[in-house]
């Protein structure tokens, strides 16, 4: 973008000033010369005309001098445009210009930052746009197979086609499954999009790692009972950590219950029904190991495990979401912590959680 309102200014008072100048020069050159000798008047004629040429030369001079700062001034509304136009794309910024020094060049700078700020400013706006436009892309999609199961069974009862008060209570039994499965999933993914959106204060203090890992028994006792499981922990006393013990519990819990669902009861002689959590402390770090007894793991279902709404397998558990783990990884992550996992199809897997 660039207007000559300046530079015409510039010029126009610049030839005013200098009109005048060489004209009050001109006038003394000539009342100087009107008494002077053939020889004075010749050096009075090459001052005139030298004082002429240095006017012409400092017009120059100053004009290069005014448009290189006009110039900046004009390059960074460009700069402004092109990130409006681009709707803050990096990509889109025009090449700095070579100034260094000066109080123009101090404008350019701090103009510059202000202009990389917005920058900034409109890509983290945008991303969270899309994630968002996912998230919800995401929830639309999973909620329509529990809703299509709903409606089917609606239909069934408001028309009498289930005769058998089995069947019935059968059908009940698997509509409130559904419900529980659509309020677990909509309640985890909007804590999971709290924060992967920076919203969640986590309150880190000391906290004991045994009575966090008892708060998961007490939660996952029912599951467990009712499968014949057991829930072994194994925790050296007085293990503090820092974190926030209620979402820390939330994250243990999430991986206990995938243990659960992947591993095998009391009775099947071919695997141990154990879960087992072992904890290790030392000068840099607390890990905290989540063992299962299960079916493994294959490396291809490692690599996605954690994604959001990824299931190894819909006849293990198909009441499951596929949100949890996804959900442990980022209160871990927001905790500051690390989390991984190890398996062999077959043997089981084991959960790490480093602090």
């Amino acid at each position: 973008m660039k207007s000559d309102y300046e530079r015409k200014n510039f010029t126009w008072m610049f030839w005013m000033v200098a009109g005048i100048f060489l004209m009050t020069t001109y006038v003394l050159l000539v009342f100087m010369g009107s008494s002077a000798g053939r020889s004075m008047k010749l050096c009075l004629a090459v001052l005139g005309a030298a004082e002429a040429v240095f006017v012409v030369a400092l017009y120059f001079i100053s004009k290069r001098a005014v448009d290189n700062a006009y110039s900046a001034v004009e390059h960074s509304a460009d700069m402004m445009n092109e990130l409006l136009r681009n709707s803050g794309e990096k990509e889109g910024m025009l090449e700095r210009p070579d100034i260094k020094e000066g109080s123009v060049g101090i404008l350019y700078d701090s103009f510059e930052k202000l202009v990389y700020m917005f920058s900034e400013s409109r890509q983290r706006e945008r991303l969270e746009k899309e994630y968002l436009k996912d998230v919800m892309s995401d929830i639309s999609h999973q909620l329509k197979t529990p809703l299509a199961s709903m409606s089917v069974f609606i239909d069934l009862l408001l028309n009498d086609k289930i005769d058998s008060p089995e069947e019935r209570k059968k059908i009940l039994s698997e509509a409130g499954n559904q419900v529980n499965r659509m309020e677990w999933m909509v309640l985890s993914m909007l804590k999971l999009a709290r924060i992967e959106a920076g919203s969640v204060q986590f309150e880190k203090r000391d906290t004991e790692v045994s009575s966090v890992l008892d708060e998961v028994r007490g939660a996952i006792s029912y599951l467990t009972n009712s499968r014949n499981q057991k829930l072994i922990i194994n925790c050296p006393e007085g293990t503090i950590v820092q974190t926030d013990p209620e979402w820390m519990t939330e994250a243990i819990i999430n991986i206990v219950k995938n243990a659960s669902d992947y591993s095998k009861a009391e009775g099947d002689e071919s695997a141990s029904s154990n879960i087992e959590i072992d904890v290790e402390k030392n000068s840099v770090f607390t890990r905290i190991y989540i063992r299962d007894h299960g079916i493994g793991m294959s490396e291809e279902t490692m690599t996605h495990i954690f994604d959001r709404f990824y299931r190894e397998s819909n006849e293990v558990n198909p009441n499951s979401v596929g949100i949890g783990l996804s959900l442990s990884k980022s209160i871990v992550e927001g905790l500051g912590g690390k989390i991984s996992v190890d398996s062999t199809l077959g043997e089981g897997s084991c959960f790490k959680i480093q602090i």
